[in-house]
């Protein structure tokens, strides 16, 4: 480096000598320029290359006449510099190489120089002196301090000027430097800074910023740094940056700083720009704020229009791609196009760059969701405006498709086909091939090509399209040698090279691979082909060229990586690349194996490929991946174990059968075939076994899976299937083996009618194998479905049907038997799945203990507990019934071995019966009185059990709740204004004209005051006795203050209309918030309740068994059963590991119990654990056994408690709790009435029972489609704890941040202009007035989208806490999918009151939540609504058209049909569910009632109860995708719909203006 410093500094000595006769030509001293631009600083080590850098720099600033004394002797702020006689001697090189010569001196770690080439650049002056000087003068004239010589700036100019310059200034020189900065810098000193930092609070009172976390205001912002140019007028438009940012620790600089003396001298934006060169997140930062407030000043679009061309030239420029090769470290641009494409997503008004020029930087420069952004932009800008650009030849369309194409998105790909098409059957082929409906959709597509239109006239880019979609679906067929013949008529090397090497036709691979468009794709850098080759010299022995061709090809596949966005955002982006470097493993392993059956092969003996085989067999694709895929793998597999066989033919066939894998190889994609509904490529792969010797267990699998192929086909099938059983030989089976052998023969003889041989032989399968569970799960299913025969036989003979109703318990005695058994010999996930019918089979008993109970009681004994966990609040429900014994053991046994998965729920239940049997003044039955027990003193009997089987953890859990429930209880204030509250918002919708005739108020104010006397009764004694003992301090002092004022507002003035009324309910709402409003939010836990802010635990110990209870019932301990056909985890759990980990569980628990520290004396069972944590408010993907060792154990109580409002305007306390894992779990402390309570745990079932059939979906699995329950936990029969995050918002508290709180006030505002409009109307004719109110209504609703409430709220406060383009695309995608679940969900169970502040989101990982979730009920039946779910504007822009398309759509249909697939396990849960929520909806409307009471209601409301079963039923299955017999002939009708009709036409109605203005105005569908 030394000699390199002074070689350069001779030359420059010679390039800057005023000489003539210099010792280097014109084109010498112009090519070592060049080189000196060229220049890679980043090969040398970055402090010693400085000096260099400097040197490089003084020499291009030599042409400017510069003299380094004159910076060394005279910094800036001196009163006198001597002039230097030094002249500009640009002359002596080309305008073009000292541009980017002096581009590189503006990145100078120098300051001086830095600043010296700035001020020339910016000023576009041609003499360092003069610069000198300029900048000298201005720091004089700002009173600089002595030294500092980079506080000053550059005269200002106007920003149209510095961003033309800047954008078409030369960074080429730059090299992989971030060039970025320079545009930050001459912006930053081209900016005016007069009165130096401005802080938050002197904002103007219109600017509204929103810091990271959300909050609003200036209080949150106590330091905010405003850049703003010359143009004061347009000041109140600049951006702020927030101090939560990473600006946040100079905040106590700039208020040091902010001073009459000091301010104003540019120090603080002299600060940044040296920060700028250090740090890439702030230059990037920067850059962002800068720009936008250049862009902000700019005169008028025409001025913003003209730098759009030099942006886009400036992005095009090749030299971009240098920056690939280097990981800037920066966590928001990793280049310089990165950079410049996050900053144009910011500028409002948004650039329109090129379409084409976006999609090409996405995919070259990994900018695909910034490029996204700016493209649907676009579309959604032209689409307002009224532009047609739904057209397949649009450039803007086709770039929005192929960059979601290459991000994986296909559904959003063929959605947005779907939209620009012509022919009705081209949208219905393509629904088709959305659902992954294969066999249709290639129907579909063929009958489309073969020209039967029905009267549409196809465009070029629609026939190519089903081309492409064609030869898609016939992949997945695997039917190659059409798509070859195909691919050759087109003449696709690609696609005939692909076929080639599937088909095993080297040959005319050799001939492919040197075609001219095969080589243009090799040199493109396409792993696939560059792996074909690969293939090929594997073929043809060339094993040295292997690991060459491997290395390029595994830089190849890693230059595409690095081209993608970041791994672990949800996305399947990543997927095909994970996939190809899996093949590529799998390519050098093949090598290996080459060689070694070579070698032995030419010896004559038999190499060992038992561990290479076993790392393949363990490598396979998921069950829900597309065959395509399996392909893959499979058939290259396939390939090279017949190349074994036939080396090794001269072997043993047994022997030769140890060195591959076929058979597995081929019955595994036979089964994921068989699973996926392609039945033809199913029977070749397990075809193709018929050359090739294989075992007993192979044999018996590959029989099983041609049996069940024809299972779900015609009777002619079904018959064949009966028959391929009936000769198969079953003497070398195991009796596992046998027994499904003959389960499968019972499937066929039921499905062909013939039931009492089904039911014979599913009796020969449990005595062959009693441990087959499957076997036990069918025959259940036969016995129920006998039974209803026998019941619709006895229903339609109406004889005496005494014989046929025994005949019919008798029938589901034996189900409930089968189903019981299942579950104790193998309690997996499907076993389990019928319990839920087990306990709706209990009401067929009728009003007695009948064969049913006693059934269950008996089997339901030897169950492991934990698979009772999900069903709580039913098995506590069910103590208010006949079978409330039979519920009690199942109940003490969970309590034993999970106590604290059933503490809340049974202690909530326990008092809310406590309290009616006493409201009701029963007498509680004696302890010898057995025959009918109470639910409350069964509730009572199982408390008991619990305090003695965990006495040290019952102490602590009650002391805990006792403090939540007395000291965490709402103020009598606050109570009081939710009610007011409420009562507002229900008198607020009611109109000044629904009065009766005769002038006197209608019934619903009359319930408003019949409510205000209840209120009265209830806050203030009014017309009843006090309590004993209810008069304390506190209740007396709010007596006396409010009590009078009620009583003569409320209750002594009668007949006040409804205006009176509102104004009253507004002056006490008014009244009490302004007495909470002086309650502090925050406040000490020490000061509410001093026991919990001392309560503190240790966490127990890790192992498994710590924290088992000492009284483990011996069916819990068991848990692992035999195996499945298709269990994939029992091998694991079957580990050596396993063992291991049981046997010191094992001696932990003795070691505890020896101690005394064990079960019910204390130690890890007696650790208190977070609430939440047991089925179903968490579900596990395994949803297993629960391991009560790895919850999270309840530490300490966070100090700091909060006061917060809830959804339902309740001010309540979010109580913070610490876990032992190190995580916080937060917990909102609400009253709510019993029914509410009921309804969060029915909720969360639901959930949890959704999330299970999205598992085993095979669509819901490659979509990554998952709900999560809320978690509720009751703690009293009118208190609750839910969780709550700080990250959870609301739309209300979004719309809040954001735009102000006057959004609050237009829900009245709404009413009150439509009450206006109706006024002025006068008297019109009773037919007129529904009218006239719907068109009232749709007025008001426009006025206040237009004026009030803006489209995009919710947009913005996005981009505000996720400014990662990247990061917010995927939410969006995440946001979209989750809502489709809730807002199926809202459908289903006609769930209503969906308004914003019940609208909850986590703003973190975009979960959407169903919080306060109530269904509409009329009469006990479910009612529909007119606005099926919530899909407001600012939803809708949000998500954006393509995502409401592809993944909105798709993802609601999916849910839907994979809820309708369960529809028979579906069945008793729904009836389970609705039932309870019937009784506890018509309690909540009526006085409670005691057991036998509710038992005489339920009987009656049991038919509106299957109803509510039916009207959900039809819900799923009217959402799912319809059945298509033939696709080929319904795709050429003229007026064929998509096969999702129904979602889309219910999305119409969601987004529909005159429904959604038609609304109350609590739901407030403005916004």
């Amino acid at each position: 480096l030394p000699v390199l410093i002074q070689a350069v500094s001779i030359i420059g000595n010679w390039l800057t000598r005023d000489s003539q006769h210099l010792p280097l030509t014109r084109s010498e001293r112009e090519g070592f320029l060049w080189q000196l631009t060229l220049f890679d600083f980043q090969r040398l080590p970055e402090v010693s290359s400085q000096s260099l850098s400097d040197l490089i720099s003084c020499i291009v600033l030599s042409m400017y006449g510069y003299n380094s004394s004159i910076l060394q002797e005279y910094p800036y702020g001196l009163e006198k510099c001597i002039k230097s006689n030094h002249r500009r001697r640009s002359h002596i090189i080309t305008d073009e190489i000292l541009h980017k010569l002096f581009i590189s001196c503006m990145l100078s770690s120098n300051p001086y120089i830095r600043s010296l080439s700035m001020t020339i650049f910016s000023t576009q002056m041609e003499d360092c002196v003069l610069a000198h000087e300029m900048l000298s003068g201005i720091a004089i004239d700002s009173g600089c301090r002595k030294g500092d010589f980079t506080d000053t700036v550059a005269p200002n100019r106007p920003p149209s000027d510095v961003l033309y310059q800047v954008l078409l200034a030369d960074f080429e020189g730059l090299g992989k430097r971030l060039w970025t900065a320079v545009i930050v810098d001459v912006l930053l000193g081209s900016s005016k800074h007069i009165g130096g930092a401005c802080l938050g609070h002197e904002e103007p009172n219109d600017q509204i910023f929103v810091s990271s976390n959300g909050r609003k205001g200036r209080d949150s912002l106590p330091g905010c740094l405003r850049i703003s140019y010359q143009k004061c007028e347009l000041q109140h438009q600049t951006t702020g940056i927030c101090t939560n940012s990473i600006y946040s620790s100079f905040t106590e600089v700039l208020l040091l700083e902010r001073n009459q003396k000091l301010c104003g001298r540019g120090r603080c934006i002299a600060a940044i720009r040296n920060l700028i060169h250090g740090n890439v997140d702030t230059c990037q930062s920067m850059l962002e704020i800068c720009f936008q407030a250049a862009w902000i000043c700019l005169p008028d679009n025409q001025a913003r229009a003209s730098l759009i061309e030099p942006i886009g030239k400036l992005l095009a420029k090749p030299f971009h791609s240098q920056f690939l090769k280097v990981q800037q470290g920066s966590s928001k641009a990793n280049n310089v196009v990165q950079s410049m494409l996050r900053l144009l997503v910011h500028l409002h008004p948004m650039p329109a760059i090129d379409p084409f020029l976006l999609q090409s930087l996405g995919v070259n420069y990994n900018c695909y969701n910034e490029s996204l952004t700016l493209l649907e932009r676009q579309y959604v800008t032209l689409k307002t405006n009224g532009y047609d650009i739904d057209s397949p030849s649009n450039e803007l369309i086709r770039a929005l498709q192929t960059c979601y194409e290459s991000l994986g998105d296909h559904d959003v790909g063929i959605s947005i086909s779907s939209t620009t098409s012509n022919c009705p059957g081209t949208k219905f082929s393509l629904s088709l091939d959305m659902y992954d409906l294969v066999n249709e959709s290639a129907d579909a597509y063929l009958a489309l090509a073969d020209g039967n239109h029905a009267d549409c006239f196809p465009t070029e880019c629609e026939m190519m399209m089903w081309e492409k979609r064609w030869i898609e679906a016939h992949k997945e067929l695997s039917q190659w040698e059409l798509v070859d013949e195909v691919a050759t008529s087109v003449g696709n090397a690609n696609l005939m090279l692909e076929c080639a090497w599937k088909r095993n036709n080297w040959e005319k691979v050799k001939e492919l691979i040197q075609s001219p468009s095969v080589v243009a794709s090799l040199e493109e850098g396409d792993p696939l082909t560059k792996m074909t080759e690969i293939y090929l010299a594997i073929h043809d022995g060339s094993l040295e060229e292997v690991e060459s061709l491997h290395a390029q090809t595994a830089q190849l596949c890693l230059h595409q990586w690095q081209l993608l966005p970041s791994v672990g955002l949800g996305n399947s982006t990543h997927n095909n690349l994970f996939r190809q470097f899996q093949r590529l493993v799998e390519l050098r392993e093949t090598s290996q194996i080459m060689m070694q059956t070579t070698s032995h092969s030419a010896r004559r003996s038999i190499p060992d490929l038992k561990a290479l085989l076993g790392s393949w067999r363990h490598r396979l694709p998921n069950s829900f991946e597309h065959i395509q895929e399996w392909n893959d793998i499979f058939l290259w597999r396939n390939q090279i174990f017949d190349t074994i066989i036939s080396k090794f033919s001269w072997a043993d066939p047994n022997t030769v059968a140890t060195l591959h894998d076929r058979p597995f190889a081929c019955i595994s994609l036979g089964r994921a075939a068989r699973k996926q509904g392609l039945k033809e490529v199913a029977a070749f792969s397990l075809n193709s076994l018929t050359d090739c010797t294989i075992d007993v267990e192979y044999a018996f699998l590959k029989l099983r899976e041609q049996i069940v192929s024809f299972q779900c086909s015609s009777v002619e099938s079904m018959k064949g299937g009966l028959n391929l059983v009936n000769s198969t030989n079953l003497s070398f089976f195991d009796s596992h083996q046998k027994a499904e052998m003959f389960r499968l023969k019972a499937y066929f003889f039921n499905e062909l009618k013939e039931k009492p041989k089904s039911n014979q032989a599913y009796c020969h399968a449990v005595q062959i194998c009693p441990t087959h569970a499957r076997a036990w799960i069918d025959w259940g299913l036969l016995c129920a479905s006998l039974s209803d025969d026998t019941r619709k036989q006895a229903s339609e003979e109406k004889a005496d049907s005494k014989e046929l109703s025994k005949k019919t318990g008798l029938y589901l005695v034996q189900a409930m038997g089968c189903f019981l058994e299942a579950v104790r010999v193998d309690p997996n996930e499907q076993s389990r799945d019928h319990l839920p019918y087990c306990l709706s089979m209990l009401t067929k008993d009728g009003q007695s203990y009948g064969n049913l109970c006693r059934t269950f009681e008996t089997r339901s004994g030897v169950l492991p507990s934990w698979v009772w966990l999900p069903w709580i609040p039913q098995l506590l429900s069910s103590l208010c019934r006949v079978e409330a014994r039979a519920m009690k053991g199942i109940l003490i046994g969970i309590l034993k071995d999970h106590p604290q998965a059933l503490y809340y729920s049974l202690r909530s239940f326990y008092l809310e019966r406590r309290d009616i049997e006493r409201s009701k003044g029963q007498k509680t039955a004696s302890p010898n009185d057995d025959d009918a027990p109470s639910s409350s003193r069964l509730a009572e009997e199982v408390m008991s059990n619990l305090r003695k089987a965990h006495p040290i953890l019952w102490l602590k859990l009650e002391h805990i709740l006792e403090d939540l429930i007395i000291r965490f209880r709402p103020s009598y204030e606050a109570e009081l204004l939710h009610s007011i509250i409420a009562l507002f918002q229900k008198v607020s919708t009611l109109s000044t004209l629904n009065t009766n005739k005769d002038g006197r108020p209608d019934s619903q104010m009359e319930a408003c005051r019949k409510t205000l006397i209840m209120l009265g009764m209830k806050f203030f004694y009014f017309n009843r006795d006090k309590p004993e003992g209810s008069t304390t301090r506190k209740s007396a002092r709010f007596y006396a203050k409010y009590a009078s004022q009620f009583k003569s507002d409320f209750l002594e003035k009668k007949g006040s209309n409804r205006d009176e009324l509102v104004d009253k309910l507004q002056k006490w709402k008014a009244m009490l918030e302004l007495g909470l409003s002086r309650v502090p939010e925050i406040s000490t836990l020490q000061e509410v309740s001093p026991s919990l802010s001392w309560f503190s635990s240790q966490a127990p110990d890790l192992w498994a068994g710590a924290c088992e209870s000492k009284s483990l019932t011996v069916s819990n301990s068991q848990h692992d059963a035999p195996i499945s056909l298709d269990n994939a985890l029992f091998r694991a759990k079957q580990s050596s590991a396993l063992a291991a980990a049981k046997t010191n569980s094992q001696l932990v628990l003795a070691a505890a119990n020896a101690e005394g520290l064990g079960g019910h004396a204390g130690g890890g069972a007696a650790a208190v654990e977070i609430p939440g944590q047991y089925s179903p408010t968490s579900s596990s993907v395994l949803d297993s056994r629960p391991f009560p060792e790895l919850h999270a154990k309840l530490v300490k109580f966070d100090q700091t408690l909060e006061l917060t409002s809830t959804s339902t305007k309740q001010h309540v306390h979010r109580i913070t709790m610490i876990g032992s894992d190190g995580k916080t779990y937060r917990f909102l402390l609400q009253l709510a009435i019993p029914y509410w309570i009921r309804t969060d745990e029915r909720t969360a079932q639901v959930q949890y029972v959704m999330g299970k059939a999205l598992r085993r979906d095979m669509r819901a699995c490659r979509r990554c489609l998952t709900t999560l329950p809320s978690v509720v936990i009751p703690v009293a029969q009118r208190m609750r704890m839910s969780a709550n995050e700080k990250s959870h918002q609301s739309l209300d508290s979004v719309f809040s941040q954001v735009q102000g709180p006057r959004v609050n006030r237009l829900a009245s505002y709404f009413q009150e202009k439509v009450t206006s409009r109706l006024n002025d109307l006068g008297d019109i004719e009773e037919h007129k007035k529904k009218q006239a109110m719907k068109d009232a209504k749709l007025a008001v609703y426009k006025d206040i989208c237009n004026k009030f409430a803006l489209p995009n709220i919710l947009s913005k406060y996005m981009m505000e806490i996720i400014p990662s383009s990247e990061h917010l695309f995927r939410f969006r995608h995440i946001f979209t999918s989750q809502l489709a679940a809730n807002s199926l969900l809202q459908y289903a169970f006609a769930i209503v009151e969906r308004t914003p502040s019940r609208f909850v989101f986590c703003n973190t990982t975009g979960n959407v939540l169903l919080k306060d979730s109530r269904s509409q009920y009329n009469h006990g039946l479910l009612e529909k609504n007119e606005i099926p779910f919530r899909m407001t504007r600012n939803i809708t822009e949000f998500i954006g058209p393509f995502l409401l398309e592809g993944v909105f759509i798709p993802s609601f249909t999916i849910i839907s049909s994979s809820m309708h697939s369960k529809r028979r396990v579906l069945e008793p849960i729904l009836h389970l569910l609705l039932r309870d929520d019937v009784m506890n909806w018509y309690i909540s409307k009526s006085s409670t009632k005691n057991d036998q009471k509710m038992q005489d209601v339920e009987r009656q409301l049991a038919d509106r109860t299957w109803s509510n079963i039916r009207f959900i039923q039809d819900r799923f299955e009217e959402c799912s995708p319809r059945n298509v017999a033939d696709a080929s002939a319904e795709a050429v009708k003229p007026n064929v719909d998509p096969i999702d009709i129904k979602v889309r036409s219910l999305v119409d109605a969601a987004t529909n203006e005159e429904k959604l203005s038609m609304m109350s105005s609590a739901y407030q569908s403005w916004l």
